[in-house]
């Protein structure tokens, strides 16, 4: 495989990724957890441009399902421990590439969300770090899970229900396939806990506990291609290592682990349509490593992708013949994509 890193640019405690379809373009979007801007570059020539300049403290940039050139992003989650005016705004660009930002509604420690479709119906889902401290290393007041539906002015405030609560150090946050359906995995301190999607037009979540022990972030995917989704995970909060589960009789065992220092991005997917999960580290080494089955061994392998950036989050892009990563290397204030080939055959 080759890989090779492209630095887009420069950017204070960037945090927050995405990548999607802008007036037909694809393009990539970073902003920082800190005080300053969202940034768009354009993928044919790498310029970037201000989505905002301010105030910061974005956590999450969500396009919103099949409408164009729109998204929701967080935006005052500042200083990340005293973020009780974090807010959620709606952001879309028209069709001479000017955008427009408004806000939606104050949502307090607002770290993780989502935008789903049900019922012909868009939802919104978010995950709250707390609901509030006094210091920093308060966590006496734990986060919850809010679902509610997103109405078609997207700018106005809406209604949210509580559907999970009591998660304490509510940090981890996935959205896939679990046992066949549809679900969003939340984690923290009391475990990892699968949501499952209302069916047959119920307005209920089923709630399953599959770990009890501490979880910072977590993903999915079937990396050993047997039908059944593994689990990959930092533990504990910030956590040291980085797990990949798989159920065994019944239960999840741990099949594979690797150190870090800061663990923070956990991404399940394909990487040059291989299942692969990507776990990284913000601190010590920094490292960002892709994780596979060996097609002969038949156990996990993993190549390293960088060693030096420190990522916070991660967005794939799977094109025809090479994929794209775009991180945003907080711990060194660098906005980077990594592009990955597979190596000619000699």
């Amino acid at each position: 495989m080759i890989i090779s890193k492209k630095i887009l640019g420069e950017l204070d405690k960037a945090y927050a990724t995405t990548i999607m379809n802008i007036n037909g373009e694809t393009k990539y979007l970073v902003a920082t957890e800190g005080n300053g801007p969202c940034l768009m570059f354009d993928e044919s020539s790498w310029i970037g441009s201000p989505v905002w300049d301010g105030p910061g403290g974005t956590m999450n940039i969500v396009p919103i399902p099949g409408r164009k050139n729109e998204f929701i992003a967080t935006q005052d989650f500042t200083p990340t421990f005293q973020a009780k005016d974090s807010k959620i705004v709606y952001a879309k660009c028209d069709s001479n590439s000017t955008w427009t930002i408004r806000p939606i509604m104050t949502i307090p420690y607002l770290h993780r969300f989502d935008i789903f479709t049900l019922n012909n119906k868009l939802f919104f889902i978010g995950a709250t770090l707390c609901e509030d401290k006094e210091y920093k290393d308060d966590w006496s007041k734990p986060g919850k899970v809010y679902v509610g539906e997103i109405p078609m002015e997207i700018c106005k405030p809406f209604t949210l229900k509580t559907i999970l609560q009591d998660i304490t150090k509510n940090h981890g946050f996935c959205r896939g396939k679990w046992k066949n359906r549809n679900a969003y995995l939340i984690s923290g301190s009391e475990g990892v806990f699968v949501l499952y999607l209302p069916e047959n037009g119920s307005e209920e979540w089923e709630i399953e506990q599959i770990l009890n022990h501490e979880v910072s972030d977590i993903a999915i995917c079937d990396i050993d291609t047997d039908g059944v989704m593994e689990l990959a995970a930092i533990e504990p909060f910030h956590g040291s290592r980085g797990i990949i589960y798989k159920y065994i009789d019944d239960r999840l065992v741990s099949i594979h682990e690797h150190e870090y220092e800061f663990g923070h991005v956990v991404w399940g997917g394909k990487i040059l349509n291989k299942p692969s999960f990507i776990i990284g580290g913000r601190k010590g080494n920094r490292e960002l490593n892709c994780f596979q089955i060996d097609d002969t061994s038949r156990k996990i392998k993993h190549f390293t992708i960088d060693n030096k950036g420190g990522p916070s989050n991660i967005a794939v892009l799977n094109k025809t013949s090479t994929d794209v990563i775009l991180a945003a290397n907080r711990e060194i204030g660098e906005i980077a994509v990594y592009e990955l080939i597979e190596s000619p055959e000699a």
